[in-house]
């Protein structure tokens, strides 16, 4: 799974960082705000995916003395940072210059400069149109990528993508998603805005949409600061709670489930606590034929034998007991990775 989310961040990283340029250039010739919002966009989206790449290489180092559990959670602490700094910097740039442009309303046209690429006189206006096409193009192939890696992770469940990226099953694949889509929707208010703008002479339509495509940017930074913030804050994973309650439940052998805790460490790491009491009588019954089996290969004393047999007896059918609940827990939630019980003696 991580490499198919390097594999949709490298592509991102790659695609905003050619469209960033793309879009900076237009938007010096053109004048436009809705392209140097977007220039602004593109960029914050080069540099948050970044931040997620660095993230998932942090995320990727072996537990350590410092680190029981691993360093997966390194991730959202850069995807966390990408989202507060870079999406809020990102809105808040956005937002300021489109005031600035609606500031100086009049002194200055959509279409103020041209330029002459192989004898070929281009508008500001043709200009902006040509590059935003071609972001588009490069931003869907992008998107395309993420959709495709979504599909083969959700193939076996019924899931769709809105679905998905709200319950943030994966949050650098959403992240992946939620910005290209977000990216897209932003090329087609900057085309909205700049056409408006050529069509009635009126600048103030460019301003509008550029500041839509800001505010879109602030949407994002909120979202995904949630998102992350989820999986840095200790939260329980209720569903395998209650999975897991319910497996005791079932179970002839346990009386009681109590306790029940669990840790998301990360989408595919979760670690779970919980203290069981075993039916004396069920487990009992159950033993005698491994008391049997220790009698035979303790050849002390008849009494130390007996007594030596039951003890051995007792733990091996504890064991037994809590892994078989592991097993079946993990059968249904792959991604708990570490189960501790505690196992009491229920008596009426």
């Amino acid at each position: 799974m991580s490499s198919g989310s390097k594999k949709i961040v490298v592509v991102g990283i790659v695609s905003n960082a050619v469209v960033t340029l793309l879009k900076f250039g237009s938007a010096f010739v053109s004048t436009s705000a809705s392209m140097m919002n977007e220039a602004i966009h593109s960029l914050m989206d080069t540099l948050n995916q970044l931040f997620l790449l660095f993230g998932l290489i942090a995320s990727e180092k072996a537990p350590d003395q410092d680190y029981a559990f691993g360093h997966h959670q390194k991730k959202f602490i850069w995807n966390l940072w990408s989202a507060i700094g870079l999406f809020s910097i990102g809105s808040g740039l956005g937002l300021y210059h489109a005031y600035h442009s609606y500031s100086i309303m009049g002194e200055a046209e959509v279409e103020a400069v041209s330029i002459n690429i192989l004898n070929f006189n281009i508008s500001g206006i043709l200009l902006a149109f040509i590059v935003l096409s071609a972001s588009f193009v490069i931003e869907g192939n992008a998107w395309r990528v993420a959709i495709n890696e979504f599909r083969q992770r959700t193939k076996d469940i019924d899931i769709s993508v809105v679905q998905y990226i709200s319950e943030a099953k994966d949050p650098t694949l959403v992240a992946m998603i939620l910005e290209d889509s977000i990216a897209m929707f932003g090329i087609l208010l900057a085309i909205i805005g700049i056409s408006l703008s050529y069509i009635t002479g009126d600048p103030l339509w460019d301003i509008l949409f550029s500041s839509l495509i800001a505010v879109l940017l602030g949407v994002a930074a909120v979202f995904l600061g949630r998102v992350n913030m989820i999986y840095l804050s200790d939260i329980r994973h209720l569903e395998i709670e209650e999975s897991f309650t319910s497996i005791c439940k079932e179970h002839s052998e346990v009386e009681l489930c109590h306790d029940v805790k669990s840790i998301v460490m990360d989408e595919n790491n979760i670690v779970l606590v919980a203290e069981v009491e075993v039916r004396e009588e069920a487990l009992i019954d159950n033993i005698q034929a491994d008391i049997e089996r220790e009698r035979a290969q303790i050849s002390e004393n008849i009494e130390l034998r007996d007594e030596r047999s039951a003890v051995f007896a007792t733990v091996r059918r504890i064991d037994h007991i809590v892994e078989d609940l592991t097993n079946q827990l993990q059968q249904k939630h792959p991604q708990v990775q570490s189960v501790t019980i505690e196992v009491g003696i229920y008596k009426d």
